[in-house]
């Protein structure tokens, strides 16, 4: 056998592989992408929750869905529950991310969903991630 031949089968190796690893590379990103948005909603709503439970006392929904807001303006739904009684708080924010490989798989969104509880226990602020 020539080396000439072994060439060809090289190039044809390639040409056959390259479109599935920049596809692959594409959906690492995508995921990267989704999981970035996903801790960046988890933190604004723990950022919520403990703005809620430092100002029970005087009735801060309003200040908590403009602070909602004013951090992120693409958020779809949210649930704030005050329970100044019992000094519970409840946050839960959903929110849609746009998918750039996705459109080839037919998942054009990623739904992301954060929920939070904080409350005041022993004069101690504790926060914990609620319900899924």
């Amino acid at each position: 056998m020539s080396r000439l031949s072994n060439k060809g089968q090289s190039l044809a190796l390639f040409v056959v592989f390259i479109p599935l690893i920049i596809m692959l590379g594409c959906l690492v990103i995508d995921l990267g992408f989704a999981k970035y948005n996903k801790n960046k909603l988890n933190e604004l709503t723990k950022m919520v929750t403990s703005y809620g439970v430092k100002h029970i006392d005087e009735e801060p929904y309003n200040e908590m869905v403009d602070l909602l807001y004013q951090n992120d303006d693409s958020i779809d739904n949210y649930k704030i529950e005050l329970k100044p009684d019992e000094k519970i708080v409840s946050v839960s924010v959903d929110k849609a991310t746009k998918s750039f490989f996705g459109k080839i798989i037919n998942k054009e969104m990623y739904k992301e969903k954060s929920s939070y509880v904080g409350k005041i226990e022993n004069e101690k602020i504790i926060i914990e991630e609620g319900a899924k």
